[in-house]
């Protein structure tokens, strides 16, 4: 009788992070922040349902939370200080399908910096 080989085979192990990559992409770009977070990013409709703050309005359908800023370093990774709401942070994005539904990326004014920064806004 053989024994089956239970070795772990490097491609496997590729494969199965790629996947997994693949996966958390759809939750958001980090640990900390993405669409479901409560410190930036997720849905809300009043600061408790956040970490710091609730933001609302026309460029922020069905809430977003996020945390005040005065520049990009204060601001967790993948995230972006810009000139809206007193400064605050937005998820960073390549492109719409980076953000969550009803919201783009579009460049906004960045705080605390010269320029523009792709974050996720109302479309």
């Amino acid at each position: 009788m053989t024994t089956p080989d239970r070795s772990i085979r490097p491609w496997s192990l590729v494969l199965a992070l790629g996947f997994a990559l693949v996966g958390c992409h759809q939750c958001g770009p980090g640990d900390d922040v993405g669409w479901d977070s409560a410190l930036v990013g997720g849905a809300c409709e009043v600061d408790g349902h956040c970490e710091e703050r609730c933001v609302e309005g026309k460029d922020f359908p069905d809430g977003t939370c996020t945390i005040g800023c005065d520049h990009d370093g204060q601001c967790p990774e993948f995230t972006r200080c810009v000139e809206k709401a007193g400064g605050v942070c937005l998820l960073a994005c390549d492109d719409d399908g980076d953000c969550r539904g009803g919201y783009g990326c579009h460049d906004v004014d960045r705080r605390g910096a010269g320029g523009k920064a792709p974050v996720c806004i109302d479309d």
